[in-house]
């Protein structure tokens, strides 16, 4: 019987199938200079160049919170959200500045490689997610 590679479920607090799972690791994301720590992520909130966007599902957003202003659009719909006449894709048509985040930043360090693969390179991310945020003592709603 052969072994599955699953993800480490302390990086990741639900399932990501497993042809989503072969994103750059967070470290290579900041490296390409496509993050930002929570500190420079809190004064993203409410500018009108930027659209947050939560990855995590509805159930994680009730029990954590989610950033304020932020727009919801599940990790399990990035595809579809970030392909042509998307919620995505139609926003950073508008020239913001699309910033992911999820749980721990890594369904978002994911996103961001898939977006700049479809050529939506305003993409960014939140590194260590609303984990990393709670610790720089952001707001949530």
């Amino acid at each position: 019987m052969a072994s599955l590679n699953l993800p480490n479920p302390k990086m990741m607090d639900v399932a990501v199938p497993a042809n989503m799972h072969q994103g750059l690791h967070q470290e290579e994301v900041a490296r390409r200079g496509w993050a930002f720590n929570a500190e420079e992520a809190k004064s993203l909130v409410g500018r009108a160049d930027i659209a947050l966007i939560d990855l995590r599902e509805k159930s994680e957003r009730e029990r954590k919170g989610a950033i304020p202003s932020s727009l919801h659009a599940p990790y399990a719909d990035l595809i579809e959200n970030i392909e042509d006449g998307g919620l995505i894709h139609e926003l950073a048509a508008t020239g913001k500045t699309i910033v992911f985040y999820c749980a721990f930043g890594e369904r978002s360090a994911m996103a961001v490689q898939a977006a700049q693969d479809k050529g939506m390179t305003s993409c960014r991310h939140i590194e260590g997610g609303m984990a990393a945020w709670a610790r720089a003592g952001g707001e949530t709603r």
